[in-house]
């Protein structure tokens, strides 16, 4: 048995309800401007059905997930443009941050494969489920990925 995630302990009914931890930390200030951005592209490509800024949204996603978030071209843009602010910095946890990142990714990923093998509608469905999840997290500070997360713990994980 798992002595991190062991069943027993959290209750009758076995649900696991767990944000992931690690040692690592980021700007909260720079993943909501991040996301923000997120969001302004892809209501920009539901509204016009132009993709071309979704195609860079993937790639810095691919790139903040496989390289790390300081090789993030837009990363790099805000924490430049976040300098000039009063902004402090205002570190959290990064866990639940590079997760949510790697479902970005998918996301932005199979958004802009979709559009390109002409599965409009698969687009428009993950486009709409991409959108729902990041105004979740910048208007209530829901995080779906750690909900995800406990869902799989709970439902999917073997001890």
């Amino acid at each position: 048995m798992n002595k991190h995630f062991s069943y027993n302990q959290f209750g009758h009914n076995n649900k696991i309800e767990v944000c992931p931890v690690s040692y690592d930390q980021v700007n909260k200030n720079l993943i909501k401007a991040y996301s923000s951005i997120v969001l302004i592209v892809l209501v920009y490509t539901l509204i016009t059905g132009h993709y071309w800024a979704m195609y860079l949204i993937s790639l810095d996603f691919i790139i903040r997930v496989f390289a790390g978030i300081k090789y993030s071209p837009l990363c790099n843009l805000l924490t430049t443009m976040m300098k000039i602010t009063p902004l402090k910095p205002v570190l959290i946890n990064a866990a639940s941050k590079k997760i949510a990142a790697q479902i970005g990714m998918v996301l932005a990923f199979g958004i802009s494969v979709c559009h390109i093998l002409d599965y409009d509608i698969l687009s428009n469905i993950m486009l709409y489920m991409f959108t729902f999840a990041v105004s979740l997290d910048l208007v209530f500070n829901y995080c779906l990925a750690c909900k995800l997360q406990s869902l799989y713990l709970t439902y999917f994980r073997k001890s």
